[in-house]
């Protein structure tokens, strides 16, 4: 089946900086992914190279079977909602969202019918007579979206749509958003920096650095299994525990003696925070355990991470309803360690 939009070795350069390097992604009709990175890792500008406003050095970007590479941007079959959401201020929320049938010669009447229907799906039904500065942070961004969906495009490109608005509300329009496009069964490619975005609403996630795609997968998988160091360390709480050649196939942990099945080149294992047992009594079958020493408490809502000393090692360790007065710093404690719950990272 022929994806959607495909990108096909597409690079950018500005001046000395290189700011995309030969980026491939397939994205199918219908899916939610997110470009997730730090900033000026140049999820931004391959966004920007979607949807026309820049012209890549190099490479090819498809939609639906069209090379669309030095297609103008009003030639694309996409739209975009910006960080600032761009609404005409003189405006009513009517007109801004009825403004791109109108732009594309529907009717009047036929236009503010579309923007009616576009207003109700994203729960703004009656706010058509406002102007944008009567509205709140999170209405003018549904305002925004109503405008970029009511031409029900292919392709949806939002760049960090979210990010102005406080976490509470950001929290509840993850939801709302993720529903929208469900609905719609639109393609979203939604630029973040926030790691629990990209995870709350992506099918896939496309973790960016300096330039590169470091990995593409489901959230699950770039959770779990993270191909480098860099994308265990910037997505999730991750603990790194250095690892040494065991024999042919094996490595052996700095700490608990495990050693576990490898492949060449394995410089460290991933354990996440609230993968860490604390073991009090005799440890179960299959679990290699570790002394360790409590350091500091940290307590944030419900959840309770301890900073432990094992060695030369701090790690991380996550608990769901713990107190955090169980363990007090300085006290004594055994870590457990499943295998399973190691993933071994070459980098």
């Amino acid at each position: 089946m022929q994806p959607l939009l495909s990108i096909e070795s597409v690079s950018k350069r500005f001046a000395a900086h290189q700011a995309l390097r030969d980026i491939d992604l397939s994205v199918d009709a219908g899916e939610f992914i997110a470009l997730l990175g730090p900033s000026g890792c140049g999820k931004t500008t391959l966004l920007r190279c979607i949807a026309g406003f820049l012209m890549p050095d190099s490479g090819r970007i498809v939609i639906d079977g069209e090379n669309i590479t030095s297609a103008p941007p009003h030639r694309r079959p996409l739209n975009t909602v910006f960080q600032s959401y761009a609404l005409f201020p003189h405006m009513s929320v009517l007109d801004n969202v009825a403004y791109g049938p109108r732009r594309a010669g529907v009717g009047r009447a036929e236009a503010h019918a579309r923007a009616c229907d576009a207003l109700d799906l994203v729960g703004l039904g009656e706010m058509g007579p406002r102007l944008p500065r009567e509205l709140s942070g999170g209405q003018q961004q549904r305002v925004a979206l109503a405008r970029a969906i009511v031409n029900r495009p292919k392709l949806l490109l939002l760049d960090e749509p979210l990010s102005a608005l406080d976490l509470k509300l950001r929290r509840r329009m993850q939801v709302e958003l993720k529903h929208i496009q469900e609905k719609l069964g639109i393609a979203f490619i939604f630029v973040t920096h926030d790691q629990e975005e990209a995870m709350a609403m992506a099918d896939r996630i496309v973790v960016m650095n300096a330039g590169r795609v470091e990995q593409i997968g489901t959230p699950s998988q770039i959770y779990r299994a993270p191909v480098s160091r860099f994308v265990a360390e910037f997505v999730g709480e991750p603990n790194l525990i250095p690892v040494q050649q065991a024999g042919p196939g094996r490595v052996r942990l700095a700490i608990a003696g495990l050693e576990l099945p490898a492949a060449d080149g394995m410089r460290c294992a991933m354990v996440r925070p609230e993968d860490i047992s604390l073991i009090e009594g005799t440890a179960p079958d299959g679990i290699a355990t570790a002394p360790g020493v409590v350091e500091e408490v940290l307590a944030i809502g419900p959840m309770t991470t301890l900073l432990v000393r094992c060695g030369d090692l701090q790690l991380k360790v996550a608990r769901l309803g713990m107190s955090g007065t169980e363990f007090p710093a300085g006290s004594p404690v055994t870590l457990g360690l499943r295998p399973a719950a190691l993933h071994l990272i070459a980098e």
